[in-house]
């Protein structure tokens, strides 16, 4: 006989804080595609193209801009945000991140919030920078071209390609070395 759990009032959904849509969007904007922090705070709101899944970056390091695509998951984070944004005094601002007195969001201030929010998560020494080695590991390990993860880090020379994903180099050596299974063949 099954057996069916007592059935759980519902909760009532509170609205989620402007400070936490707007970090899960840029930890998710920059762990999927490398950007650095600084390109993140330029960011304008006609910098998104959220229709095409697609963040200009006009100025990155070095100058140079490019066109990143972005996946369903980031996008609907980013939407989220956008609607959260619009309640907000000052909505009408050109930055498209707002800190939380409803003002332009700072490189320190953002810096300060996503790490308040890994402490919190229980991770240890987590610095945003390390988002753009977790990006291109991540890209090379699901199977992606080198020059993928360049493109979107907007790395002109390979070797930063090799600098930032050597932490995970044997890691996706044995993952390929199964799926391969060269041994049996």
């Amino acid at each position: 006989m099954l057996i069916l759990p007592a059935r759980q009032p519902r909760r009532i959904r509170h609205p989620r804080s402007l400070r936490h849509v707007r970090d899960e969007a840029i930890i998710r904007l920059m762990v999927e595609t490398g950007v650095r922090l600084g390109e993140v705070i330029a960011l304008t709101a006609p910098d998104l193209d959220l229709a095409a899944g697609l963040v200009t970056i006009r100025r990155g390091k070095g100058g140079r801009g490019r066109i990143i695509p972005i996946g369903p998951a980031t996008t609907a984070a980013i939407r989220t945000y956008l609607a959260v944004r619009h309640t907000q005094p000052h909505a009408d601002r050109d930055d498209l991140w707002l800190g939380e007195r409803g003002c332009e969001l700072g490189t320190d201030a953002l810096y300060r919030s996503l790490r308040r929010s890994a402490d919190r998560a229980g991770i240890d020494g987590f610095r945003p920078h390390r988002l753009r080695h977790t990006a291109a590991h991540r890209r090379l390990a699901a199977g992606g071209s080198e020059f993928d993860p360049m493109a979107k880090a907007g790395w002109a020379r390979v070797e930063m390609l090799i600098r930032y994903t050597r932490a995970g180099a044997s890691e996706r050596a044995a993952a390929e070395a199964r799926r391969l299974d060269l041994g049996n063949h």
